[in-house]
């Protein structure tokens, strides 16, 4: 679909058994079930996700590509089309 608007470029999906798919959906889930107001300091994820060093960073990379995931400085946000998502089909509920 050459015009639609999805967030960019599709990118590869991840293995399913692989570190790289972990730390997405962990990052993910930690984005958009109940976030904080000010949106989570990349420091403190990658402190608080019990992930291996190194595999956060790339995660919200690839979330951000697909258009999940907002860095802006050190803050990392959920995008409105996560955030909608999650309302209609709730992750943790």
């Amino acid at each position: 679909m050459p015009g639609h608007r999805n967030g960019g470029r599709p990118i590869r999906l991840p293995d399913p058994y692989s570190l790289e798919f972990r730390a997405q959906r962990i990052v993910l889930l930690e984005l958009v079930v109940d976030p904080p107001a000010d949106g989570d300091r990349l420091g403190a994820l990658m402190e608080r996700l019990g992930l291996p060093p190194g595999a956060v960073e790339p995660a919200v990379a690839a979330l951000e590509v697909i258009g999940l995931a907002r860095l802006r400085e050190d803050v990392v946000r959920a995008t409105p089309p996560a955030r909608y998502f999650e309302h209609l089909w709730p992750v943790l509920r």
